[in-house]
């Protein structure tokens, strides 16, 4: 039995359907989850009461027919607003499905925002045949990203801040080194920030370390203690000197040294295919051998990350050049083999740059 009181689910209702059309159905698990069982005779009068109380001016309440004969409520609000499609809904709720969920849940204020927005532009006339009007159909499974706290989030804000107005940021300390830092590197040190990085379900700021000039990017997550300035930079010469440092990684940590290389790999054919449609590097090629296997080709520099990567295939890849990467590969593999045959588990940072 339901614990609520009329007028604020009637508000709940109102509230649901400014968001998005809804069913009896959706209507009655959002109502559920808010502790509210109501039956559908029950919801039928409130739908009613509704549509003669709660619209405003230039809203109103229509009821359409889905396929077999499913009834959609919608508000209708003509406030001359662009149309939208059926097309445009389901963009609309693929770009929801991909944000992170420590940014939709840090910032759900601000997103609700836009949710209202698009609300707002919602042409009632052209959504009775979407299935996925209101997302149920989606899922983000979340898969190896942080969830972050509050205490991340006024990180995130600060350093957000000082990217956009290009002032320089002292790194006091840090937690972990999940990208491999110079390892002559020494705190406090002080940071011109120019870009933020999303990668691999975490969030990364890239920059130019002030005293050497070096290019480093760090975790924004295992960031533990900075301090703003108002310090400016010359942004538009050290971006140009960023982006080409980036552009010769794999991924986002930091190469073994400033050597690119001619990289080749093969992929037996069923993985190599799967590769293939993927997104790992702007330099990525492909070859199709006569066996049916594959051979990528990249040219970067060599890091912990590409190395963790090929582990990642199992038996259904190899290195064919170069040599320094095979080395490194194999060096690797003996460390694993000597790891799982002692009672010793230690950290050890590959081959971390100087």
């Amino acid at each position: 039995m339901s614990t609520m009181k009329q007028l604020e689910r009637l508000k709940h209702i109102y509230g649901l359907l400014s968001y998005a059309p809804q069913t009896i159905d959706s209507l009655q698990s959002s109502l559920k989850s808010l502790g509210a069982e109501v039956s559908n005779r029950q919801l039928y009068r409130d739908l009613e009461d509704v549509g003669n109380y709660f619209l405003r001016d230039q809203e109103r309440l229509e009821l359409k027919s889905q396929e077999f004969n499913k009834k959609l409520y919608v508000i209708n609000r003509h406030n001359g607003a662009g149309t939208i499609n059926n097309y445009d809904i389901d963009t609309y709720f693929l770009n929801k499905l991909v944000i992170p969920l420590g940014i939709s849940n840090g910032r759900k204020s601000s997103l609700d925002k836009f949710r209202d927005i698009f609300a707002n532009h919602l042409n009632s006339s052209r959504v009775e045949n979407n299935s996925n009007w209101d997302g149920s159909s989606m899922l983000n499974t979340h898969f190896n990203e942080i969830m972050f706290d509050d205490h991340f989030q006024e990180k995130f804000n600060q350093i957000i801040w000082s990217v956009s107005n290009h002032r320089s940021v002292d790194i006091i300390s840090c937690i972990g080194d999940s990208v491999s830092m110079y390892r002559s590197m020494t705190f406090p040190f002080a940071f011109h920030p120019l870009k933020v990085l999303y990668h691999r379900g975490g969030f990364f700021i890239a920059g130019i370390i002030e005293s050497s000039k070096r290019c480093l990017v760090l975790d924004l997550y295992q960031i533990s203690a900075f301090k703003l300035s108002n310090q400016s930079f010359p942004f538009k010469k050290e971006m140009s000197i960023l982006n080409r440092n980036l552009k010769d990684r794999f991924g986002v940590s930091q190469n073994i040294n400033d050597d690119v290389y001619d990289i080749t790999i093969e992929f037996a054919s069923l993985t190599g295919e799967f590769v293939k449609a993927h997104i790992w590097h702007h330099s990525q090629m492909f070859e199709l051998l006569s066996s049916g296997n594959l051979r990528m080709h990249l040219k970067c520099g060599i890091n912990r990350e590409l190395i963790g990567w090929i582990y990642m295939w199992m038996g259904h890849a190899r290195i064919i050049q170069p040599q320094i990467l095979k080395d490194y590969h194999m060096e690797q593999m003996n460390s694993i083999r000597e790891v799982n045959q002692s009672d010793r588990l230690v950290y050890n940072d590959f081959r971390q740059p100087d």
